[in-house]
């Protein structure tokens, strides 16, 4: 894992966006990229260009969030609605 750390830090530094995953198909992964069982897979770094907005407050595929005015986020649900303490079904 340090060297994932180390490899990330030097992309952020170079410019580059990187992004940790687990919890992805170990198998897959070494049947399609031919890695013996004999090495073990703890994490995948996915590396690449960071996206940057042409517009503000529009993402990748141009939807708008927020009121549009003011910058500020839309409207949100009350936490009773989202969170549910206690219980298995809403």
């Amino acid at each position: 894992m340090l060297v994932a750390m180390a490899y990330m830090l030097a992309c952020s530094s170079r410019g580059m966006a990187t992004c940790p995953m687990e919890g992805y198909n170990v198998g897959g992964i070494r049947k399609s990229l031919g890695i013996p069982k004999r090495f073990g897979i703890p994490i995948i770094v996915s590396t690449g260009e960071p996206f940057h907005r042409d517009e503000e407050g529009v993402d990748d595929v141009g939807m708008e969030h927020g009121d549009g005015k003011s910058g500020r986020l839309s409207g949100r649900y009350p936490l009773d609605e989202v969170i549910f303490e206690n219980e298995l079904d809403p």
